[in-house]
């Protein structure tokens, strides 16, 4: 009976060790995944370092436009538009207000700020700073970003450089 007993308590021992395991697994990917994104935000964003891009995105990467359904599929697609945005704006820089992290998605709330310099969407130069509010979804594979939806704050950026009216 002792004997049963040990061998019981043994593998009970042996299950918590397992499932704390994958608990802490899965909580260190969620953290890689945060990291990850957070990364993306200060290099790419923040430092205009496109060259990371190709350690931080899937080659294959799908950027979901989400204000009008557009999708940008494939690095260098992707790489082309955030060079042109840092063209109209170069002084560009987002500061991420919230992250969450669930499964292989990374969720964020970030602010956007810079000084159009450049031509935006066909519009000339302003030399208005904006402000505006936006949101972000990334899906991660294997440590790299396989796709994004993307929700920034249209109505405001434009409001902000007198394209439209308030």
């Amino acid at each position: 009976m002792v004997k049963k007993i040990q061998i019981l308590v043994g593998m009970l021992f042996i299950a918590s060790l397992i499932i704390t395991g994958c608990e802490s697994t899965q909580e260190i990917t969620l953290e890689q995944n945060k990291e990850l994104v957070r990364r993306v935000n200060e290099e790419v964003w923040n430092k205009g370092n496109l060259e990371l891009m190709d350690e931080l995105y899937s080659a294959d990467i799908v950027r979901h436009f989400l204000p009008d359904g557009s999708e940008t599929k494939g690095l260098d697609k992707l790489r082309d538009q955030i060079s042109n945005h840092f063209k109209a704006f170069p002084d560009w820089t987002e500061n991420i207000e919230l992250i969450v992290a669930e499964g292989e998605f990374v969720s964020i709330h970030f602010t956007s700020t810079g000084t159009n310099k450049g031509s935006f969407v066909g519009n000339a130069p302003t030399g208005k700073q904006i402000h505006t509010n936006d949101m972000s979804i990334y899906r991660i594979v294997d440590g790299k970003i396989v796709e994004q939806w993307l929700l920034p704050s249209l109505l405001s950026l434009n409001q902000q450089l007198g394209l439209i009216l308030k």
